[in-house]
């Protein structure tokens, strides 16, 4: 029987999590997927610049593991840059540390991660300084228990844990705040349900860029049997569309091109393309696992 596998601990998300070769679209692209832990070995070793012993201690693992882990990150960032391949950050088994601080007087305490998300410290909780700095994270010989989060085959974005409460956000393109629209470009609004251990919490409508903003910029010809939405102007409205459910997971849309879905992929916002007509059914068909991608309906 194998020993199961150790938590990594980990004292970093990164903010971008996916990476591609510059004009291919992603729908003929081969991925390497890097793991957390993968990607916190490379950050301590090639930019903190420490020795493998302290990038173990750090991650709470033996140096040959670490080694090992370094050894496999940097492998497969070489596999993606030579044959020119997707990298997309995700998952692995690992844990998130603790912040430390200490103010000028001398007081040490830790943060969990969820609140450094959500409300980050501005005072000292002993003396109510102002003047405090960060700490490394708590040593590996603190109990696992009372110094990380664990997070075991995760991705980053999917879902999210607050105070012990699975969270999700999905959007959906909408015209009247109730059905799905057909056309992701054109859709004025996004209604974004908000989702806490599977049950819809709250529900809210925001303003979505759309073709009406961008009325002035012809779009080009495209060829026949060729997909729109890959050039540069189309990359550029796309991500502007985006910009306002950047917290969100999952988009729902009756229908899009190629080049958006390609581009919210890419801004790790899983799209899903349904025939579905009213919002709130395509949620609880997500929700239990029951709403299909159908593909065909991508121009």
């Amino acid at each position: 029987m194998s020993r199961p596998l150790k938590c990594r601990r980990v004292s970093f998300l990164p903010g971008a999590t996916y990476f591609k070769p510059a004009g291919i679209p992603l729908r003929v692209l081969e991925e390497v997927r890097l793991s957390v832990e993968e990607a916190e070995a490379m950050r301590l070793k090639d930019i903190e610049g420490l020795e493998q012993e302290q990038g173990a201690e750090r991650m709470n693992i033996s140096r040959p593991t670490f080694q090992r882990v370094l050894a496999s990150s940097r492998r497969k960032i070489a596999d993606a840059l030579l044959n020119g391949k997707a990298i997309r950050i995700e998952g692995g088994s690992f844990e998130m540390a603790f912040s430390r601080f200490k103010c000028l007087s001398g007081h040490e305490w830790g943060v969990p991660f969820e609140t450094m998300i959500s409300a980050p410290p501005r005072l000292c909780p002993v003396c109510n300084t102002p003047d405090f700095m960060p700490l490394h994270p708590l040593g590996a010989e603190e109990s696992c228990a009372q110094t990380v989060l664990c997070r075991r085959q995760t991705k980053i974005r999917t879902k999210c844990r607050l105070g012990g409460i699975e969270l999700m956000k999905i959007a959906a393109i909408s015209e009247d705040g109730i059905t799905i629209s057909q056309h992701f470009g054109r859709a004025p609004l996004y209604v974004v349900v908000t989702v806490e251990d599977g049950k819809v919490v709250s529900k809210e409508t925001r303003a979505k860029a759309g073709h009406h903003t961008f009325a002035a910029n012809q779009h080009p010809d495209t060829a026949p049997g060729e997909r729109h939405g890959y050039d540069a102007g189309a990359q550029v409205r796309h991500a502007t569309m985006a910009q306002s459910i950047d917290d969100c997971q999952v988009l729902i849309a009756g229908g899009m091109g190629w080049g958006a879905y390609d581009s919210l992929k890419s801004r790790n916002i899983e799209p899903i393309v349904t025939d579905v007509e009213t919002i709130d059914e395509a949620v609880k068909l997500y929700l239990a696992g029951n709403l299909p991608n159908i593909m065909e309906r991508l121009h």
